[in-house]
């Protein structure tokens, strides 16, 4: 149980310093791969890191993810889908003939 409190502390940690890894559980795993690996285990292949995440003393691809879970459920703000909406600009340029 000490293990689990331990991934989602620092997979919350990263959620809250890296945005992106609250919407896509790949960025996420990478980044916790790399802030709590080994400190080269960026420049290993990533299938190798996947595979071999016992070796590294790392939790599995899936505990990561369930993890987000069950922070996003403590955190909404930290939610896929944030009860406000973020202010995005979307400039749109059309280029009619020519």
């Amino acid at each position: 149980m000490n293990q689990t409190t331990t991934v989602e502390s620092r997979v919350l940690e990263i959620m809250r310093a890296c945005p992106r890894s609250r919407y896509d559980d790949m960025v996420l795993a990478t980044q916790y791969y790399c802030r709590y690996g080994h400190r080269k285990i960026a420049e290993l292949p990533f299938g190798y890191v996947m595979f071999n995440y016992k070796r590294f003393g790392l939790p599995c691809f899936e505990t990561i993810r369930r993890a987000r879970q069950r922070v996003q459920s403590l955190f909404p703000e930290l939610s896929r889908n944030p009860s406000e909406p973020e202010d995005i600009e979307i400039v749109l340029l059309l280029q009619i003939g020519g």
